[in-house]
């Protein structure tokens, strides 16, 4: 008889505090679709097998948190973003500590990779089920990075992570514990304005 494999709860962590200086423009909020960047972010996270949608946010908050205010998420102020991504997750994880759900795992992504979607989170977790303790990193050709599910057990060590160490510092330490998905193909940061434009025109319409 084949076991039965329990579900796990699983948050998910948007970052979305950094002031993207290079692209001259809140990126968060460049339209994508019907909403914007970090819109699409979290409409997606909520479409996957989530059981909460955590957003980060810091740089513009003022800006941006009326534009998300109508989501189903938990918003969390890092007030020292400019310290960089890994104050961010830090920040997040000591949030997430402090809150009375117990996940299993946390799922950490951002706000700028429109073209991963549902499914693929889905593919995440399903890994994450059948293998609890490792982590779930995203392979991107040769890169490997987020979106990255941690099992509770690397908490401790994303809160410690400060500076610009994002959650790849976590990985790169853990690489006997990692299990990969692949992007297969699919482009998945927007880091420039040229970069969004082109996405945008193929894909954002």
């Amino acid at each position: 008889m084949k076991s039965i494999v329990k579900p796990q709860k699983i948050a998910m962590v948007i970052l979305a505090a950094g002031a993207s200086s290079r692209m001259k423009s809140i990126k968060q909020l460049l339209p994508w679709k019907k909403t914007t960047l970090l819109g699409n972010a979290i409409q997606q996270g909520l479409l996957a097998n989530i059981d909460t949608v955590y957003v980060v946010l810091g740089a513009n908050s003022n800006v941006i948190r009326p534009e998300i205010k109508d989501f189903n998420i938990e918003i969390i102020d890092n007030e020292s973003w400019e310290l960089g991504l890994g104050k961010s997750i830090a920040c997040a994880m000591n949030f997430i500590i402090n809150s009375p759900t117990q996940f299993d795992g946390i799922l950490i992504t951002l706000a700028d990779q429109p073209l991963l979607m549902a499914s693929h989170y889905n593919k995440m977790i399903d890994k994450f089920t059948e293998n609890g303790t490792k982590i779930i990193a995203t392979k991107q050709d040769t890169t490997i990075g987020v979106p990255a599910l941690f099992n509770r057990k690397y908490v401790n060590q994303l809160s410690l992570l400060n500076k610009d160490k994002g959650a790849k510092a976590v990985i790169k330490k853990n690489m006997d514990n990692v299990l990969l998905v692949d992007t297969n193909g699919i482009t998945v940061d927007v880091d420039t304005m040229n970069n969004y434009k082109e996405l945008y025109e193929k894909y954002g319409k």
